[in-house]
């Protein structure tokens, strides 16, 4: 069962607040083997150091010297852009993923909530992957898709194995990539990527999942 959203969604979508500390999940650990908190530190290492590269210099967004520019996007017909958002208090995960044409049109937009919490790095390849199922069960073929986890995307990218626990979602990603033409996957900012991150955090406060759909968008819900 689905909830939809209303049809101001675009400027709705833009007063949802931004919880003040984005990595408190990080910080939060219930009883956890060492195998498991050897991997969550090592994935804490690598987010941090990607928010972090050339910060110094560059004096700009913490992501954004890794990110693809406005100028050096990739062609697409349909770009698929996906973020998630914990709140551990309540011990809930939230999805958000949107869909734009090649003229930065928003077509659809989804916000899941989801019962569980994972490392940052699981998190994002959770979300990852329930976009890429959502949208193959529905026949939608993004060409492009949108991270703001370069991690995640080197890992894919690089077709790396080494991470036991993110195989579990990668191998599913990479499979649902296939049955897309031409799909890429791309690294971009978090500015870049504030739609489908203010939807992620809306979803934390959902018990159902809720879509917005543009009446001229065609697709199978």
């Amino acid at each position: 069962m689905r909830a939809i959203f209303p049809a101001d969604i675009s400027k709705a979508i833009e007063t949802i607040p931004l919880l003040p500390s984005q990595n408190e999940f990080l910080h939060h650990q219930k009883r956890i083997i060492p195998a498991l908190m050897i991997q969550t530190t090592s994935d804490y290492l690598d987010l941090y150091q990607q928010n972090n590269t050339n910060l110094a210099t560059s004096g700009s967004h913490p992501s954004s010297s890794a990110a693809a520019s406005h100028e050096n996007m990739p062609t697409f017909n349909l770009e698929l852009s996906v973020d998630a958002a914990q709140n551990i208090n309540s011990n809930m995960t939230g999805f958000g993923m949107a869909l734009f044409n090649n003229k930065g049109g928003m077509l659809l937009s989804v916000a899941t909530p989801w019962t569980g919490t994972h490392s940052a790095l699981l998190m994002e390849a959770h979300a990852l992957t329930y976009a890429l199922s959502w949208c193959h069960q529905r026949s939608i073929q993004p060409d492009l898709i949108v991270s703001d986890c370069k991690v995640l995307v080197d890992y894919i990218c690089k077709e790396a194995s080494h991470h036991l626990l993110l195989n579990r979602f990668t191998k599913d990603i990479t499979n649902f990539l296939s049955y897309i033409p031409n799909a890429k996957l791309i690294h971009i900012s978090r500015e870049k990527n504030e739609i489908a991150h203010r939807l992620a955090k809306f979803a934390l406060g959902l018990v159902q999942e809720v879509y917005w759909k543009d009446h001229n968008f065609i697709c199978n819900l």
